[in-house]
């Protein structure tokens, strides 16, 4: 029997349309944005983004330096040159305050990411943005369910990219989701990365369908990721609503500790994919953060020194200027690439943040009624505590 074009298209979504259609519509409604794009990953929508926001060999890009990688590597990958603000010293994302004084006649977008769930201050950005003429690029890979101001994280900037990959809040396996409001850069990203079959059906800009072509990156998601995506739609507002009871709890019971603060965020509802905390070293004097962690995980506490480890322009590939496009490139498009210097103490806060204050706890997993393990955690602190002359004696 001839199948029907609807039925394929269940297995195979180069056409888009069926169960990847559906997880659009259902993905931006939830955010609150017109159009969605399902992607392969939190990385390939960034990087249509970037192309999609006109970021081309030689633009330079605004960003932070406190991320994981792909918050940056999608800037080199549409030949950008990625310019570091450094993080304000609570919410840990860019501060708006850095922003201005790096913007140049190059200057394309501003990359900002809403790490850990944490929400940026997007207004001031989006307002900074529009005077300049630039583009706004949320990374919201780790805020899928993040409210700032009441509202979504994803519908501030021209764009809202999210990962839907393992150990996410909504997690698929691999894969991600593209959000915007304008017509247009809607129908550029397409063209960055859908397949042809779809593009000649939703490009409808006639300066635009000219392009559509089969030179594209491949970066369609697969229909059996969109159909548990649509799944775990059902129930990831209220697996978060478990990430911010446990994280609740845990705040509380921590009240107090010595050697250990948690941000202070207003105005802000992060759906914690990871829960930071700040070490507080004068509490404990003659102890350092890592005897503190070392003591902690001694007695079972699933804590670590940190996620970032070391800012992203203190890294190999900005020291050296070197990257897979060789020749010194993107730096070397331009005379203000080459004479760029990423050096230590650029970004002062979140150096500090990574060398001597980030603590992880919370997060992650925790996705049911946990209240009885945090409150071992909370005892496991006040046990650590309470002989502080023994932390500074611990080999870390």
């Amino acid at each position: 029997m001839i199948r029907s074009r609807t039925d394929w298209r269940e297995a195979c979504t180069a056409a888009g349309g069926g169960t990847s259609e559906e997880l659009e519509k259902r993905f931006a409604e939830w955010v609150g944005r017109k159009y969605a794009i399902a992607t392969a990953g939190g990385g390939p929508s960034l990087h249509i983004a970037c192309l999609a926001a006109g970021v081309g060999l030689g633009h330079e890009v605004i960003t932070t330096p406190y991320s994981w990688g792909q918050t940056v590597s999608c800037i080199l990958q549409a030949g950008g040159i990625p310019v570091f603000a450094d993080i304000h010293p609570e919410t840990l994302t860019i501060d708006p305050a850095n922003i201005e004084a790096l913007i140049s006649a190059r200057t394309k977008a501003i990359v900002v990411c809403n790490i850990y769930g944490i929400p940026a201050e997007l207004d001031a950005i989006c307002a900074i943005a529009k005077k300049h003429g630039l583009r706004v690029i949320e990374d919201c890979a780790q805020a899928q369910g993040s409210l700032y101001k009441g509202r979504q994280v994803g519908s501030f900037g021209d764009f809202g990219c999210f990962s839907i990959g393992s150990g996410k809040n909504l997690a698929a396996g691999d894969g991600g989701v593209l959000v915007c409001e304008d017509r247009r850069l809607y129908e550029l990203a397409l063209l960055a990365g859908m397949h042809p079959g779809r593009n000649g059906r939703e490009v409808e800009s006639p300066d635009l369908k000219e392009w559509v072509d089969s030179l594209i990156f491949t970066y369609r998601i697969n229909a059996f990721t969109a159909a548990l995506a649509l799944e775990q739609m059902n129930r990831v507002d209220e697996t978060n609503g478990w990430r911010r009871k446990n994280i609740a709890r845990l705040r509380e019971g921590l009240r107090g500790v010595p050697g250990i603060r948690p941000l202070d965020l207003p105005e802000r509802d992060p759906a914690w994919h990871i829960c930071m905390w700040t070490f507080v070293g004068e509490d404990l004097p003659g102890v350092t953060r890592g005897q503190y962690v070392k003591a902690l995980q001694a007695e079972g506490v699933p804590i670590g020194t940190g996620y970032v480890g070391t800012p992203i322009n203190l890294r190999r590939t900005f020291q050296k200027k070197e990257w897979w496009l060789g020749n010194g490139y993107p730096w070397a498009a331009t005379e203000r690439g080459k004479a760029m210097v990423y050096a230590e103490g650029d970004c002062p806060v979140a150096e500090r943040r990574c060398r001597e204050l980030d603590m992880n706890l919370g997060g992650g997993g925790w996705w049911q009624d946990l209240s009885e393990m945090v409150d071992q955690i909370v005892e496991a602190f006040r046990k650590v505590t309470a002989e502080p002359g023994r932390l500074g004696t611990i080999e870390a």
